[in-house]
């Protein structure tokens, strides 16, 4: 009886002891899924803006994703490329007033010009009818015509009045007088002056110009040269010498140290046209 007792109570404590292995081997899954999970929960990735606090506190800002960046720089090219300044040397300088405007001319200048001296004719001229001789040796009065500086006055060659326009160009010489533009006026500032006149000898027939200059050679020391500018004042020249140059004796339009003068020129002579005359009247 002790023997049926002892091995019922084995047979009872496997029977037990079977149980107690079962429940811990099934629930252990549960327990390791379990951690899993809340492992899982505790390290999963934070939305943006909490990652953005941390970098923040932390002290530096936080980059996006390497694909993202790659391809915000790519799309920065072109951008920066499209707003990229131009770079260019040439400078525009706005024009002054014609109240601010000053005469830049050097004191005194030595060296000659480039430029050839202007109003040089052809060769080809029409000989002068008898009429137009005529006309050239009588007083011809003229009008100050729109877009003139002023108006040239030789009671000797019996021209009154005739209209200077500040240009060498062909127009201004088939209207009148050309002064040269980098050439002094009348009332430049500058220590000395020689405002440079150009005409022509023949010119075309039904011009202004036609034979305005024809008695150029004919002045003398001492005649008068006037110049009048729009408002009325008079400027008043003696001639002081004449003087044959060549058309590339451009010095003749520069300044001489002490000298106020205007400076006539037309070509010379009749019909070749080789040389320049040059006729220089001092201030008085």
């Amino acid at each position: 009886m002790k023997l049926g007792m002892i091995m019922m109570a084995l047979a009872l404590a496997l029977v037990i002891a079977a149980v107690v292995v079962r429940v811990t081997v099934g629930s252990e899954p549960g327990r390791v899924a379990a951690g899993v999970a809340r492992k899982a929960v505790r390290e999963a990735p934070r939305n943006t803006s909490e990652k953005q606090e941390e970098s923040l506190r932390n002290g530096s800002p936080s980059l996006p994703d390497e694909p993202v960046r790659q391809r915000k720089e790519d799309a920065k090219e072109p951008v920066a490329a499209a707003f990229e300044p131009e770079r260019s040397n040439s400078r525009s300088e706005l024009p002054q007033p014609a109240s601010q405007q000053t005469p830049s001319e050097p004191e005194f200048q030595t060296q000659p010009q480039e430029d050839p001296l202007p109003a040089a004719e052809v060769r080809g001229w029409a000989k002068p009818t008898q009429e137009e001789l005529n006309s050239a040796n009588q007083e011809r009065h003229y009008e100050l015509l729109p877009g003139a500086i002023m108006g040239l006055t030789i009671h000797s060659m019996g021209i009154y009045n005739a209209p200077v326009f500040d240009s060498d160009s062909q127009w201004a010489l088939a209207k009148g007088i050309a002064h040269i533009p980098e050439t002094s006026l009348p009332w430049s500032a500058t220590a000395q002056r020689n405002v440079y006149l150009a005409a022509h000898r023949m010119g075309y027939r039904g011009t202004w110009s036609r034979m305005i200059f024809y008695n150029l050679d004919k002045l003398k020391e001492g005649d008068k040269v006037v110049l009048k500018d729009r408002t009325g004042r008079r400027y008043e020249y003696r001639v002081s010498e004449t003087f044959l140059a060549d058309p590339a004796d451009s010095w003749v339009m520069g300044q001489v140290r002490g000298r106020d003068m205007v400076t006539l020129q037309t070509c010379t002579p009749y019909p070749t046209f080789q040389k320049r005359l040059i006729v220089r009247a001092d201030r008085v």
